[in-house]
């Protein structure tokens, strides 16, 4: 029994839907920020006592990411932090999915800032849509709201984790004016291409590593770590015309929060497909501010081979202790 508390292997709840129990989408309803947010932390930290495995995983590619470029005091830091923001994550998502409706209005149209906006808009006037780029970074849950209540035609590609908050985004979308595509109803493909011909922002992550449809003839780097190059974004630009912009959402503490946009210029003339010029914008921001991207998990599931040869290296006396972790496999 100790072992399977230890592994968290009888704990079946990913981390999203132990977060989302109605209880807690519930108590959204009424409680204010500061301790809303003190709360989902607290219920974080539970989760990951009992999920030990998963939460190595998240550490040990952190480490490998980060190391030599902090000191351990900071670097123990700054894998702290990082938890904190996954905790920040999930609650924004409920934040925008349950708490007061008119509040909710008002903090986006009052604690969100756009920087570059005019940029926005004239890609946005070109009359082909606009390709909105953001990633698993800082507050992106609420990017699709705060274009809403400043009057821009936004649709975004989403996946829903529970059939509850499905339902509350979409009335809370409708009332809005902002269209969710639900990645696991319909052709998405179609979808995305009807909102850019109505000449709408549509909202795409490009660090969905496990949905990349990937070149076979080319490969890209991200945090130092070899990928294949996923062509979707160019695809989808050369098929509608739209201009391709990036926007990511940075906490800046005091709960505000900056979006920076920034124009992807087509991959002509020797420039870098657009996917990969997207990527390279994300991973500066993550660089800087790793303890805001929430994709550490996926992104170590993909790149753990390079710790099993790292833990194996260190066991004869290669690397520094901080890297021995072995990791496992997370389904």
């Amino acid at each position: 029994m100790s072992s399977m508390i230890a592994s968290g292997s009888w704990f079946k709840f990913s981390l999203s839907k132990f977060l989302q129990l109605r209880l807690n989408n519930f108590l959204f309803r009424f409680l204010p920020f500061a301790l809303s947010r003190w709360y989902l932390a607290l219920l974080g930290k539970v989760f990951y006592f009992f999920k030990r495995k998963e939460k190595k995983l998240i550490c040990q590619t952190l480490t490998h990411v980060l190391k030599g470029k902090l000191s351990g005091k900071a670097l123990k830091r700054k894998i702290k932090d990082t938890f904190q923001g996954i905790f920040d994550h999930y609650h924004e998502k409920l934040f925008v999915g349950y708490s007061n409706f008119p509040k909710l209005l008002k903090f986006l149209k009052t604690q969100v800032y756009f920087e570059g906006e005019d940029k926005l808009k004239e890609a946005l006037g070109q009359g082909k849509g606009v390709i909105l780029v953001t990633g698993h970074f800082g507050a992106v849950e609420l990017l699709p709201g705060a274009l809403a209540v400043q009057g821009y035609p936004a649709s975004m590609i989403c996946r829903f984790q529970t059939s509850r908050l499905r339902e509350a985004l979409s009335k809370r979308a409708e009332d809005v004016g902002l269209n969710l595509i639900d990645a696991d109803e319909g052709n998405i493909v179609l979808a995305a291409m009807k909102a850019l011909k109505q000449g709408r922002i549509l909202i795409t992550e490009c660090d969905e590593f496990d949905e990349w449809r990937q070149d076979p003839h080319r490969q890209t780097f991200f945090l130092n770590c070899k990928l294949g190059s996923d062509r979707t974004l160019d695809l989808l630009q050369k098929r509608s015309g739209a201009q391709v912009v990036t926007a990511l959402m940075r906490r800046a503490g005091n709960k505000t929060y900056n979006c920076g946009l920034e124009v992807m210029i087509n991959g002509a003339g020797g420039r870098l497909p657009l996917g990969e010029q997207c990527l390279q914008t994300l991973e500066a921001m993550v660089e800087a501010y790793p303890e805001q991207w929430y994709q550490w998990k996926k992104f170590g599931q993909m790149i753990k081979g390079r710790f099993e040869v790292e833990y194996a290296d260190r066991q004869v006396g290669y690397l520094a202790p901080e890297a021995g972790i072995s990791v496992p496999h997370q389904a």
